[in-house]
This record gives structure tokens, sequence and C-alpha cells, in this order.
């Protein structure tokens, strides 16, 4: 299977300073990787770099087996578009209103979208981060935190299929800061790539599949979620100490049946693991509705759902 993303020895230096050293790692098709590390350990770096946002001054940043560096203004642009970037700091255009910020990738991207296919995927992305104030505000006018979402409203504008969260629940209060994992697990329910950095282990116990461990510019360690969960090597286990062991859970339904039956359907993994029939013949469409349906927020039985 050929990668998402792969980085292969990569350096990065700035201001002298070696922020990136020998670094290989590989982000693959659906996967939720989590970067963990201390301050200063090079995260934000890393996903800038495998973002195309950061130019390494050795290594090759690969997606899906092309190497950016030599992609045509052409495929360039098709990255771009199927890709999405959730900056720490939110990244805002200090003079556009927060509407125009989130239009910037529809307009760029979908040169053909009217005013009304614009309109709704800004209204929609702001939606799906819990923004419900004055679109045509500047940033200036907001909070940290505030723009932090709109940040975070912007990469999910396009619904990409590849995505790059920077420390996204940092300067977030409690309530918004809790959104953060339902727009996640929306993201990796539709198959979607993402590359996080965070210091959450709360975070990353609920949604990461796997855990990359960067001490000192350089890979600690690489594997899956169970795997970072009984890591003991000291320098590694500073970082990874507080994730939560998960506990396989019973599907719902389990509860409702006895007996001979319970073993029986416990014994096939091919019906424990089934996955519940989706909403009509086309699946959820929308990050929308995968974050209702993880939620629970689906309207009263009867009730229209917003076209949009």
């Amino acid at each position: 299977m050929i990668p998402e993303i792969e980085l292969r020895s990569i350096h990065f230096v700035r201001g002298g300073y070696e922020v990136l050293r020998d670094l290989s790692l590989v982000l693959s098709p659906g996967e939720t990787l989590f970067v963990m590390g201390g301050a200063g350990s090079g995260k934000s770096v890393l996903l800038k770099t495998a973002a195309g946002i950061a130019l390494p001054l050795e290594g090759v940043v690969l997606y899906k087996g092309r190497n950016l560096a030599e992609m045509s203004a052409q495929e360039e642009a098709a990255f771009r578009k199927a890709s999405g970037f959730g900056f720490q700091d939110a990244a805002l255009w200090a003079n556009q209103s927060l509407f125009d910020n989130l239009a910037l990738p529809a307009r760029l991207h979908e040169p053909r979208w009217g005013k009304v296919e614009v309109e709704r995927a800004v209204r929609r992305a702001a939606e799906l981060v819990g923004y419900d104030q004055d679109l045509y505000a500047r940033p200036a006018e907001l909070s940290s935190g505030e723009r932090k979402l709109i940040g975070l409203a912007r990469a999910l504008v396009l619904e990409p299929q590849l995505v790059f969260l920077d420390d996204p629940t940092s300067s977030l209060d409690e309530a918004s800061a809790a959104k953060v994992p339902d727009i996640v697990e929306a993201l990796k329910s539709r198959g979607c790539s993402v590359m996080i950095s965070s210091a959450g282990s709360d975070f990353a116990s609920r949604c990461a599949d796997s855990i990359a461990v960067l001490t000192g510019g350089t890979l600690a360690a690489r594997g899956s979620y169970a795997e970072a969960a009984a890591w003991d090597e000291e320098r590694v286990h500073a970082v990874t100490g507080r994730l939560k062991a998960r506990v396989p859970k019973e599907p719902s339904w389990m509860g409702s049946l006895e007996g001979a039956w319970v073993s029986a359907f416990a014994e096939d993994s091919t019906i424990v693991d089934a996955v519940p029939p989706t909403k009509g013949p086309q699946g959820m469409s929308s990050l929308g509705d995968i974050i209702n349906d993880l939620t629970g927020d689906d309207e009263a039985e009867g009730d229209e759902k917003d076209g949009s």
C-alpha cells in the first residue's frame, strides 16, 4: 500500500539549530497518527514539513508516492485541495473577515463555485467546530480560542481527505476542546488520513491509531496505540506514560442476547465487528452527519435535516 505521506531522512535547520535530524515517518491511508513530544521537540515543524509548508534542508516528502518538491503546479494544486492544515496559532488574515478567511480554500481551489456554494461550505465548516458568532467580524475581535476554532474550520471547508492538526486543543475552553475529538472521529469515519501534533494523552487515548514520539528532533518511538500504551523506555514513557490502555467494548446489541447466542456471536469476529447500516445507499457523505451520529445530536423522528 502506498503511504499517504512519507518523510525520508528529513533534516530541518532553523536559525542554525537542527530542529529535525534524520527523521523518517509514514502516515498510511486512513490512519490517525499522533505526534507527541515535549516543548521544542519538533512536533509542529514535522507537521509543517509533512504538509509541504516548511521546506527541509535535506530529505524527501512524498504524497502518495510523489515527491512534493518535484510536483507540477497542477499536481501541487491537487495536493493542496485534498489536504487541510489547522495551525497552532490559527494563522488567520488579520485584514479579512472571518467569512473571507474561511472562504479562502473554496475560492482558491473551487473557482467554479458561486456565492451560494461558497457560503454553504463556510457555514457548514463553522457549524462543525461549534462557532455560531458573527462571521463578518475581524480576527482581532476574537479570543485566541475563537480564532483557533476558525482556523480549524478553515482546514475543513473542502472536506479534505488528508488533514494536519497542529495542537488543535490548545487555547480552547473546555467545551470547545471537547468538540475536537468528535471532529477527529468524524474524519476517521470518512476514511481520512490525519496527522496530529499534541501533548494531550486523553485526546490521543480516544482518537489515535498510532503514536510517534519525538525527542530532541529525532524519532524516539513509533508504533500502534496498544504498543505505545505499553512503552516503558524512560525518555519515551515520560511522553506517553499517561496513555490509557483501551478496553474493547461490546456492541450495544450484545446485551439483548442470551446464553449460547452470546458465545456464538462473540466467537464470530465478522459479526461482532460488523458496521451498522449507514443512513442511506451512499453512506454519511458529510462531516456534519457523522458528527451528529457520533454525538447523538440527530433530530427527533420525523424532523427534516438541513440539506446543506
